[in-house]
């Protein structure tokens, strides 16, 4: 006769089986996303020397540098003004042109850094491909900009990039999840996104702070699991 019911030991063990093996699954997700927030932590770090390393050299930040063409920056004029602020070709910072696309081309071309940009702009520009792809986050890519007069430093790194054409660029809040945002606020800076070398930013341009989701009453958001952050870190080129 063939048993029409689990018994309470049956049952109970398939249930152990499903705790272990959720379990299991959430630790690999943990162990993946601290090791993500590690590898931007690296890779910020390794663009921090290397853009140091190329203002030592040049006495200029990419992008901004001039004499491009001799200096083998270059095959073609990309001159910056050389003014120390990164921004595209008027002086703004809402296209993807200018000492926006060039400073990872030249930062490339100098062998300062082991990648390759192409400085491509407008609706070429790509992550990837122009701009770097963050360790951390849904396809963000990384770009370096400008901002006269708003603190001690000028120029920031801003992980947030998705696409660009030929009226602006646009940035997107759904980047990183505010847990691996605060990870590495607290490895870099401080751990607070309204004040030190790291920020929360968001919204579909660059230089905007306001992200209600990823920052509550002051705080990292991280009881949202989704990706809701962006992130502004200051460049401090010594």
């Amino acid at each position: 006769m063939k048993r029409k019911a689990f018994t309470l030991l049956e049952i109970a063990m398939a249930i152990c089986i499903i705790t272990v093996a959720v379990a299991g699954i959430f630790a690999v997700q943990m162990i993946s996303r601290t090791s993500d927030a590690r590898g931007l932590v690296a890779q910020i770090q390794k663009y921090d020397q290397s853009i140091a390393a190329f203002h030592n050299k040049y006495q200029a930040l990419p992008g901004d540098v001039k004499n491009t063409i001799n200096q083998n920056l270059s095959s073609e004029n990309t001159d910056g003004d050389n003014n120390g602020i990164i921004t595209n070709q008027t002086m703004g910072i809402n296209r993807a042109e200018g000492e926006i696309t060039n400073f990872w081309l030249h930062l490339s071309k100098s062998k300062m850094l082991d990648e390759n940009y192409d400085g491509a702009e407008n609706e070429l520009a790509r992550f990837g491909k122009t701009f770097p792809i963050s360790k951390l986050g849904e396809n963000a890519g990384i770009i370096v900009f400008g901002v006269e007069g708003e603190s001690k430093e000028k120029n920031f790194y801003q992980i947030g990039f998705k696409f660009a054409n030929l009226d602006r660029l646009f940035t997107g809040n759904h980047s990183i999840a505010a847990k691996d945002a605060f990870y590495f606020d607290k490895k870099i800076d401080d751990g607070d996104p309204k004040k030190g070398r790291v920020t929360s930013a968001g919204g579909d341009i660059l230089n905007y702070s306001a992200n209600e989701i990823c920052v509550k009453n002051g705080n990292y958001n991280v009881n949202i699991t989704s990706p809701f952050c962006q992130l502004k870190i200051a460049l401090m080129v010594k």
